[in-house]
Parts: C-alpha cells; sequence; structure tokens
C-alpha cells in the first residue's frame, strides 16, 4: 500500500510541476479592449495566471507562471491596431507578456477558449467603450 501512494504522489508530483511551453500568441484589438489567446502544449490553469495595468505608463502586464517559451519567436508576434508595443520576457519561474495600449486597460478576465487555448480579455474602461458604441 506505501508503494502504491508513492508512486502517487512521485507522479502526480511530475504532473504539478511540469512546465507549459507557449507555443504562440494573438493579439486581437476589438473597440472594448484587447483579447489574447495564449497556445499552450499544455492546459494552463487559471490560478497560474494573473494581470495588471499600469496607468502611468499604459503598459499591461499577464504573467503565466510555471511557464516557459521561446521569446525570440514570441516577441514576432503581430500586433492590433491599437496595441502599440509588445515585449515577452522569460523569468526564472514564469514567463510575463507585456502589451503597451492606445488606451487605458480596466480589467482583466482569463478563460479558457480551448484546451490548449488561455484567452486574456483586457477591457477598456466602460465610459470609453460607450463613446464608440454612441
Amino acid at each position: 500500500m506505501l508503494r502504491i501512494s508513492l508512486r502517487v504522489l512521485i507522479m502526480l508530483g511530475t504532473v504539478i510541476a511540469q512546465k507549459s511551453n507557449i507555443e504562440r500568441i494573438n493579439f486581437n484589438s476589438m473597440q472594448n479592449g484587447v483579447t489574447i489567446n495564449i497556445v499552450s502544449d499544455i492546459k494552463i490553469q487559471r490560478s497560474q495566471i494573473t494581470g495588471w495595468h499600469n496607468p502611468s505608463t499604459s503598459w499591461s502586464y499577464i504573467t503565466i507562471y510555471n511557464t516557459v517559451g521561446n521569446t525570440d519567436t514570441l516577441n514576432k508576434s503581430d500586433l492590433d491596431e491599437g496595441i502599440t508595443d509588445s515585449e515577452i520576457i522569460q523569468l526564472d519561474e514564469s514567463l510575463q507578456i507585456g502589451i503597451r495600449t492606445i488606451s487605458p486597460i480596466e480589467g482583466f478576465e482569463f478563460y479558457h477558449g480551448s484546451e490548449n487555448i488561455m484567452t486574456a480579455s483586457l477591457r477598456y474602461p466602460i465610459d470609453q467603450t460607450l463613446v464608440f458604441i454612441d
């Protein structure tokens, strides 16, 4: 019984410690914000990803923990209108996606587009979105 429990713990530890590899990032601008599709080799858990916006620089950052990626390739991702710059940086335990937008970002939402695609939805302030609707 102890051997089975030990094997299960070792296998579970290996799965949990496995880093996901970001294969591609797609940026899409819309009137109400920006959508970023992050394609990885294994499913990124919601608990692995965070985001924040620095209003003084207009840069927004998404950090994906326990993740790696080829920054040379990822930094060549096409940018949509409304996104003025991007930078993907590999840190010790995470991959950070930085984007600079013309408009400030008010909120972040993360959800799975499919098994291996994590979608980040960065929303502009509601008053700015209402201007587009008028």
